[in-house]
């Protein structure tokens, strides 16, 4: 999907029981923004989507609302709880457009990593995300404004509930920079981004494993197992799971 950001089909992975992740049932990606007819026909048609939910602010998404045809459900629930303000409807690349100081990339950074610790908690937009995969009424597209951070956590838990390797929901959130870097690239060669300023930027634009640890270890801090903090959380019994892994996995 040439318009969408880090777009892809969540597909092919082993769990516990030996069971494979089924293709063409799950997709991530980034914001629908920019979408031309024939891919609104393509999401529509041949991927068989009838859901999209926005994990984007209001203001995100009034911005840059996504387009979408009208056989598709849409629904945007935040799934990050901002606690500052100032980052309501924050936008790090134009913010990264702009000459900013070694301690404003700092600050930017840390309330990043206090997202990863917070958005497993609690979480409205992944709890309706696992409603909607439980209803099994069609392919789901989940979302925020890039696709990898919010949607990073999102498919980590997905992938945990199906009982994957941690190690394989590990990488699947680090493909994100593979799928990311030539849109990066092209954010720098346009905003003319010095050598320098990359270095500080590429934390806040590319995902990193110690993000993503940042949220597992918090989930293990406050809970005894994956089992416990499903049922907890989101009201996923081992019975709601086993039905996913039927549903998702062949």
């Amino acid at each position: 999907m040439k318009n969408i950001n880090n777009f892809r089909n969540v597909k092919g992975y082993i769990n516990k029981d030996n069971k494979k992740l089924k293709a063409n049932m799950i997709f991530r990606g980034g914001a629908l923004n920019r979408l031309i007819p024939d891919e609104i026909n393509y999401f529509e048609k041949k991927l068989n989507i009838r859901y999209v939910l926005d994990f984007r602010d209001q203001n995100e998404a009034e911005k840059d609302p996504d387009i979408i045809g009208n056989r598709i459900n849409y629904e945007r629930i935040s799934a990050l709880q901002l606690q500052d303000e100032r980052f309501q409807g924050f936008d790090f690349g134009k913010e990264l457009s702009k000459n900013l100081s070694l301690t404003q990339i700092d600050y930017l950074s840390q309330y990043l990593l206090d997202g990863y610790k917070n958005m497993p908690f609690n979480n409205k937009a992944f709890d309706k995300l696992f409603k909607l995969l439980l209803k099994n009424d069609g392919s789901v597209y989940y979302h925020c404004s890039a696709g990898k951070d919010r949607t990073g956590i999102a498919t980590f838990l997905i992938m945990m509930a199906l009982d994957m390797n941690e190690e394989d929901a590990i990488n699947e959130y680090l493909l994100s920079n593979k799928y990311l870097k030539n849109f990066i690239d092209q954010f720098y060669l346009e905003h003319n981004v010095s050598k320098e300023f990359q270095k500080l930027a590429d934390k806040l634009l590319y995902v990193r494993e110690e993000n993503i640890l940042l949220a597992i270890n918090a989930i293990k801090c406050k809970y005894q197992s994956y089992d416990d903090y499903f049922e907890k959380e989101y009201n996923l019994t081992k019975e709601k799971r086993k039905l996913l892994k039927a549903i998702y996995c062949e």
